[in-house]
Order: C-alpha cells, then structure tokens, then sequence
C-alpha cells in the first residue's frame, strides 16, 4: 500500500515538472482598448489569481468577448499529453463585453 501511494505521489510530481505552454502575453495584446498600465495590472492580477490553485498554476487564455479567463495547466512528456482548466469570471469593472466601457 505504502509503495503504491509512493509511485503514485513520484509520478504526479514528474508530471508537475514538465515543461508548461507558452506565455499568455498574445492574447492580451487583444485588449489594444486598454492603456499598457491597465493591461499589464490585469495580467498581474490574473496570473496571481491563476496561481492560488496548487493544479491550475497557468494563465491560459483571456476572452474579453465573454469577460472571463481561464487557469490551467498542459503536460507532455512525450508519451502522455493532458491539459486542464476552468473558466472563471472576470471581476466587475474590468472593461470586456460588449460594452468595453
């Protein structure tokens, strides 16, 4: 039982440690509406936010169309891919939607 639970733990934190997906600073290149201190103030406070969770470290992607982001993480090791995430809202007053006001 011991052993298994040690493999177990060895294996997710290999995978832990691969190498993780590109920078998310493309997609906030979208946001040409917002000053560069407002972008670069989201993007802190979205990777920060993203970072509070011990299995979705990643900023991911930003869709202003729908006002929300998403935190995740992408393994490949060569052998096994795996990618996960979620959605979360972004907080009111962030300038997305329709209005982008």
């Amino acid at each position: 039982m011991q052993l298994t639970l040690f493999v177990v733990i060895v294996t997710f934190a290999h995978l832990s440690c691969e190498v993780q997906s590109e920078s998310i600073s493309d997609t906030l290149e979208k946001l040409s509406y917002l000053k560069k201190e407002c972008k670069d103030n989201l993007k802190t406070k979205l990777v920060e936010r993203c970072g509070e969770s011990p299995f979705l470290t990643q900023l991911v992607e930003v869709d202003v169309s729908k006002c929300k982001y998403r935190c995740g993480e992408e393994h490949d090791n060569g052998r096994i891919r795996g990618t996960s995430g979620q959605y979360f809202r972004l907080k009111d007053g962030t300038p997305c939607g329709q209005d982008k006001v």
